[in-house]
């Protein structure tokens, strides 16, 4: 049976994710000098395209890997591209290049919205509807009888039959039931304007999406709508769009599914991250804009430098690169634990007349002189995950060494993020091994990630809550990098 909605309450407050909060108190601070720049126009125009092109990937209206949309994004949106590369008829492209194209300009509206400062309404949601169906003609719907059959798409209108999809399982999902539909929608706008000043964004966010898929207000499109109003939370914060990848859509249905049961946690976590994605790219332009060569822009950059050195001093910037270094002590004594615990064992199991098999850890701080090692690795590293590693900013690693048969290392590297020195760090995890060379000298060889993304902090949020990150962070990289020394063996 439908389950009728329901506001947030305090006890989402629990929700909220500190990095994205700190994050977006540093790019607030940075932004003015940015959002003039040419490169950040040129940034959102990219960001625009790929939420313009992967909303109607998720819903399946059309389907290819991500180079096509990776070219899309780069050289805009082209029927002739879409035919080209996508590998459709130039009729089947054509429509394609019409629907993305509606699809851009919602977003592109979503901001001339927002600074209207113009309230929600269910007037506004049934345009955004009515534009994202604007190049379809029918959709799927239950008769009396309970047959799905083809009807005609209704723009900008409520639904008038049910729209409850059949799982796989052969049960049904019933959404709101079509004579519920104005309450509904009644309640979830006065919900929405009571809760959009009390609660981060991202709980927000996640709640409004879940909310309206719950209803399934129309006919077709409301996944789209979704994730429309989910990106305007978002833009009324002075974020960016949510841009909910192909990459992520198991995650994404996992978490609508988890917050039908009650849980919203799973779908504050994507949203949370995939923003966190958006601004951290914007906060790396920087070093773009300082880079232009125009004498103007040259003095405006100098002059917003002094500005945010004053900044930063009232906000004790500092403070973070000694907590970097805090930091590393901890990972650095979490991998003594590990080569302690696997030193003794490993001296007796060394084959007899073989080089003693043991494991070591180290660490080198930002003051010491062996902190400039693992240069190379670092760089590809930070290549793997598309940010660039400042090492003038700060610069730190821990290292275990685990020699048998072969050499592995597993290295923790603490280092700036971005140009300048910012307050922003980032912590990358690798591992690799050290193979002799033919000049009786050794090489690095098969460095590979071993985190699923980069840990970033940075001088806005509270010491307690980044260590708490960290140490997670760190259980779980030598989880993996402990995994890839065991495929090692077995190989």
């Amino acid at each position: 049976m439908y389950q009728k909605i329901e506001p947030l309450d305090s006890e989402a407050q629990s929700l909220a994710d500190g990095e994205l909060g700190a994050l977006s108190r540093v790019w607030n601070e940075r932004k003015a000098e940015l959002v003039k720049s040419g490169e950040f126009k040129q940034f959102l125009q990219k960001l625009q395209r790929e939420w313009a092109i992967e909303t109607g990937i998720i819903e399946r209206l059309y389907s290819w890997d991500r180079g096509v949309t990776e070219v899309l994004i780069e050289q805009g949106i082209d029927a002739s591209l879409i035919s080209h590369k996508g590998g459709l008829n130039r009729d089947e492209a054509d429509n394609v290049n019409d629907i993305i194209k509606d699809q851009l300009e919602i977003v592109e509206g979503l901001f001339s919205y927002v600074k209207g400062e113009q309230p929600l309404t269910e007037h506004f949601i049934r345009g955004l509807q009515s534009q994202f169906t604007a190049h379809q003609q029918t959709t799927e719907a239950l008769n009396a009888s309970g047959e799905i059959i083809k009807v005609s798409i209704l723009r900008g209108e409520y639904k008038k039959l049910p729209n409850n999809p059949r799982r796989n399982d052969g049960t049904m999902h019933e959404y709101c039931p079509p004579e519920f539909v104005d309450d509904e929608m009644g309640k979830l706008i006065t919900w929405y304007r009571d809760a959009e000043n009390r609660f981060p964004p991202e709980i927000v966010s996640a709640w409004l999406h879940h909310r309206f898929t719950q209803i399934h207000t129309f006919q077709d499109g409301n996944g789209r709508v979704a994730r429309a109003l989910a990106s305007l939370v978002f833009l009324r914060a002075e974020l960016f769009p949510v841009v909910i990848r192909d990459a992520d859509r198991q995650e994404y249905i996992g978490a609508l599914e988890n917050a039908d049961d009650g849980d919203l946690s799973a779908l504050v976590k994507l949203f949370a991250k995939r923003q966190r994605s958006s601004v951290l790219a914007a906060i790396g332009l920087e070093q773009q804009v300082h880079q232009q060569g125009f004498a103007e822009e040259v003095i405006s950059s100098a002059l917003e430098v002094l500005k945010n050195k004053f900044q930063a001093q009232k906000q004790d910037v500092e403070g973070v690169y000694k907590l970097a270094d805090t930091l590393q002590e901890r990972a650095g004594d979490r991998l003594t634990v590990i080569a302690n615990s696997l030193d003794s064992q490993l001296k007796n199991l060394t084959p007899f007349g073989q080089p003693q098999y043991h494991a070591n850890a180290k660490t080198a701080n930002n003051f010491s002189p062996q902190k400039h090692y693992f240069y190379a690795q670092i760089i590809k590293a930070a290549k793997q995950f598309d940010y660039f590693a400042n090492l003038d900013a700060h610069r730190s690693w821990s290292r275990l060494v685990i020699a048998t048969e072969h050499i592995f290392e597993f290295v923790i590297s603490i280092h700036g993020y971005g140009p300048g020195r910012n307050g922003v760090l980032a912590a990358n995890a690798f591992t690799f091994q050290r193979v002799p060379t033919e000049e009786q000298g050794t090489e690095f060889v098969n460095i590979r990630p071993c985190v699923p993304e980069l840990f970033q902090f940075n001088y806005a949020e509270d010491a307690k809550s980044i260590e708490k990150r960290f140490d997670d962070w760190v259980e779980s990289a030598s989880a993996i990098a402990l995994s890839e020394w065991k495929r090692l063996l077995e190989a």
